[in-house]
């Protein structure tokens, strides 16, 4: 009777274990079909009008400095939306400093930022910049501008210089590394 117990006791925790990873998993997913996502291309977006314009936004850097859509007047702006704590943002952020920011950095037409969406704490994102090496700003509380934008975490999204969306991207955003880079040379 002992062993029967006991290996149940063992099944449990085995299955307990392997709901707790499925949950896990799919919580921060490269490919979440969530709700925000249903918006993939450029011919479905109807943000704020028909114009495609942005929508704007006031936000709090981790260094204290606000950011407004004027702030990058004149730019191509990659936004990369991000979980703090979503290892796939994780995964992604050093390979947008890399492939984007780095390969701009001389380049005053184009501006890099990370926009927060889980609306983490100043120590949160402190964490997601130490773990991932980037430079770029890092702007918090950032879910409402998600939202405006229609679009989820882990995700890029490009303005042109005239401020409206030229590319959103609609899978993990290292997957949509090289569509972003497109988007930025036409648009330069």
């Amino acid at each position: 009777m002992k062993t029967i117990k006991s290996r149940l006791s063992t099944f449990s925790k085995a299955i307990f274990i392997i709901t707790l990873f499925a949950f896990s998993s799919i919580s921060c997913s490269d490919d979440s079909d969530d709700e925000l996502n249903e918006i993939t291309n450029n011919d479905d977006m109807d943000m704020k009008g028909d114009d495609q314009s942005s929508p704007d936004f006031s936000l709090t850097a981790l260094d204290g400095t606000t950011y407004t859509l004027k702030s990058f007047e004149n730019k191509v702006l990659v936004m990369f939306f991000l979980g703090n704590s979503c290892p796939a943002c994780k995964v992604a952020a050093p390979k947008i400093q890399s492939d984007i920011a780095n390969k701009y950095a001389s380049n005053a037409d184009v501006a890099v930022i990370g926009l927060d969406q889980w609306n983490g704490t100043k120590a949160s994102m402190e964490g997601f910049k130490n773990t991932t090496g980037v430079t770029y700003p890092l702007l918090l509380n950032a879910a409402s501008v998600a939202k405006d934008y229609e679009t989820t975490y882990d995700r890029l999204v490009v303005l042109g210089k005239d401020g409206k969306v030229v590319f959103k991207g609609s899978q993990g955003a290292s997957k949509d590394i090289g569509a972003a880079l497109s988007a930025i040379d036409s648009n330069l």
